[in-house]
């Protein structure tokens, strides 16, 4: 019985964080009714039956995983190009699908090979911090627009942002509460939730027809090889693969200081990143999203204390259900994007406080924050450009330059390798010396 709380925590918390990908891209890609139903659906289980891998044989953490970012933007970007270059948004999707395909295979290879093992080197305090502190400014923008209502009414709406304002509060409130922050979460949506269908802000879901989804393997067709999307393909996966490298430390940070040193012991990043490559693949089979493990399970974790693996376990197994049944994933889709945001907002804001962490708790951390200008400067000042400003670059360069985190994130692994190969040379150099 204890676990069933904290098991609806991460239930409502994975739900809550992965709904709007799948429902944007549908719109985008013109899915209507059951098709885009579908397609949330499918997205749902691969994110669930992903997660449980890791869970089981991959980094073996309580990490949820979500609609890739990075896949999002790429989806996004053939959604207005696909048109012209393929021809239809059908032909598009199965384009994509090639996609996803080429990206697991390629992650599998550098896990098999262990080159991923050398970019975990790479992931010391100062790029850790680095890359929390550039989630939460790029996160930032999609809740600040989700709670003042800008996504629902394309301009602020003063109602929403009262009733935001209110589900924050409740929600910040029970998370510092011990009686109940482990269900703070929960109790912020349906609060949440109701405050805005009585207001004239939450919509009934509209019911399909059928109650059963049942998932085909290549729903909108056998996969379009096109090899112009490769090298974007191969850039993405290696940015998915240091997503994924990153919020594995940062987790397992976590879970040290929760005092559960045991469960968060460093597993193989070569098992981690196999297993992100059978997600790819399950991504482009299925006609789905592609997957990445969520850094915001470290805030998740941090804000609720709950370390053991079973309610997530628990949590992926009741998503793996519902993504079966089309009256639940009806309901799921009709979430209000500005109460999700509202009850996950003190645990994605408590996440700068993590990156912060990162840097003070290290050895040279004054070092540290003396190098932190350039990597947050550019990552920060690119999420102020509009991403429409890239749209005539190749679509490699949009990729990279287009998000401020992979920008901000590279320079750091750039500047950090570069200070581990000065040091290593200063050793061999002082050591020559001495002989």
């Amino acid at each position: 019985m204890r676990q069933i709380l904290p098991s609806l925590q991460w239930l409502i918390f994975i739900l809550s964080g992965s709904i709007v990908v799948p429902v944007t891209l549908a719109a985008s890609f013109g899915l209507e009714g059951e098709a885009a139903m579908a397609f949330i659906s499918r997205t749902f289980l691969v994110l669930a039956v992903s997660g449980l891998l890791q869970t089981f044989f991959g980094h073996r953490l309580p990490i949820n995983e979500g609609p890739a970012g990075l896949w999002w933007g790429f989806f996004s970007l053939y959604a207005g190009l696909g048109l012209a270059l393929f021809g239809s948004a059908e032909e598009t999707l199965r384009v994509l699908e090639f996609a996803l395909l080429v990206s697991g295979v390629i992650t599998i290879i550098l896990s098999l090979t262990g080159l991923i093992d050398k970019l975990t080197m790479l992931f010391t305090p100062f790029v850790v911090g680095i890359y929390m502190i550039l989630l939460v400014a790029q996160l930032s923008g999609a809740f600040v627009r989700g709670l003042l209502g800008i996504d629902r009414t394309g301009e602020v709406s003063l109602p929403i942002v009262g009733l935001s304002f209110v589900t924050i509060s409740l929600s910040f409130l029970m998370t510092r509460s011990r009686r109940w922050n482990t269900v703070s979460i929960l109790l912020s949506i349906a609060v949440g939730w109701a405050l805005f269908a009585l207001c004239g802000y939450g919509e009934l879901p509209q019911l399909p027809d059928t109650l059963f989804i049942v998932p085909e393997l290549f729903a909108l067709g056998m996969p379009r090889m096109e090899w112009s999307v490769v090298p974007t393909t191969i850039f993405v996966t290696l940015l998915l693969i240091t997503n994924m490298l990153a919020t594995i430390k940062v987790v397992q940070g976590v879970m040290s200081r929760l005092g559960a040193a045991e469960e968060a012991q460093e597993q193989s990043p070569r098992k981690a990143g196999f297993f992100m490559g059978i997600s790819q693949l399950l991504g482009g089979m299925l006609s789905a999203v592609g997957s990445v493990p969520i850094s915001g399970a470290a805030g998740f974790i941090a804000a609720n204390k709950v370390t053991s693996r079973v309610p997530f376990i628990i949590a992926s197994l009741a998503i793996i259900v519902l993504s079966f049944f089309a009256p639940a994933i009806a309901w799921i889709a009709a979430l209000p994007p500005a109460v999700g945001y509202a009850a996950v907002f003190p645990i994605f804001s408590g996440m700068m406080m993590l990156g912060l962490r990162e840097w003070f708790a290290a050895a040279s951390a004054e070092q540290i924050i003396a190098r932190v200008g350039m990597p947050l400067f550019a990552g920060i000042g690119v999420m102020a450009i509009p991403a429409g400003s890239f749209s005539s670059l190749p679509p490699l360069f949009s990729s990279l330059l287009s998000n401020g985190l992979i920008l901000g994130t590279i320079i750091a692994l750039i500047m950090e390798a570069v200070r581990l190969y000065r040091e290593k040379a200063s050793k061999l150099t002082g050591g020559a010396g001495m002989r």
